[in-house]
């Protein structure tokens, strides 16, 4: 990492030998498990980290997917194979890894899920179009007419399906963002060669989502939470 940063370190929580997450599992009672849960970028509240048994997610709903290998062990990836909005599902590339990112704010998908997503998305919500600021994202909405309250229910669920059967449900919150004032545009990009040549689940898709990584048993867990309620702790 590069940059200034206001805080007293840095825990590396990937898969290498090195992080936090391998050298407590030296101890055979907390185990190679951590857990985050992500508060919304709207409230000023810090999120919580789990370890041990505290991070096993047991909300209802929480759906189970396995890890698979990657080319770099830091990183955590799972089998995408599906994106549904609605009745319409959109079948993802064969072989199409994504790795789950806590540190990457977008969300990034093959074009061949960005493009039919964005499509589908223009017909279904009905607000009028807005232009992205700088271009940075491919559909932006105007909602400087629509009070803060009822954008979220104007917009469409998508569901991420994943290996071993699991679904992982992202609301508004999870798939939108107001860049600027009365622009709200999809959080969602295709990758570019140069910076994202893979596909990643952002934080935002993560947002009120308790997000479980269980290293000994291959797995991540999703489900949803409402984060603000565990704030600003760390849990041994």
């Amino acid at each position: 990492m590069m940059g200034s940063f206001i805080g007293d370190g840095l825990v590396g929580l990937g898969g290498g030998d090195l992080s936090l997450v391998n050298q407590l599992g030296a101890d055979t009672s907390l185990g190679r498990r951590f857990s985050y849960c992500l508060v919304p970028y709207s409230i000023n509240a810090s999120s919580v980290v789990n370890f041990g048994p505290r991070a096993t997610v047991t909300e209802p709903g929480a759906a189970t997917t396995p890890l698979i290998p990657s080319e770099v062990k830091a990183y955590y990836t799972v089998d995408l194979q599906s994106v549904k909005i609605g009745n319409k599902t959109l079948a993802a590339p064969q072989q199409s890894p994504v790795i789950v990112d806590s540190g990457t704010t977008l969300t990034y998908l093959a074009n061949e899920l960005v493009d039919p997503l964005v499509e589908e998305l223009t017909r279904r919500v009905k607000l009028p179009p807005a232009k992205s600021p700088e271009d940075l994202l491919p559909l932006c909405f105007d909602v400087s007419g629509v009070r803060k309250g009822q954008v979220a229910a104007m917009i469409p669920d998508v569901t991420l399906g994943l290996g071993g059967g699991a679904t992982v449900t992202l609301k508004a919150e999870n798939t939108f963002v107001e860049l600027q004032e009365g622009t709200l545009c999809l959080a969602v990009a295709a990758p570019s060669d140069q910076f994202h040549p893979v596909s990643i689940i952002g934080n935002i898709a993560q947002q009120n989502m308790h997000v479980g990584y269980d290293l000994d048993k291959g797995t991540v867990t999703f489900a949803t939470a409402d984060c603000a309620k565990s704030s600003g702790s760390l849990y041994i």
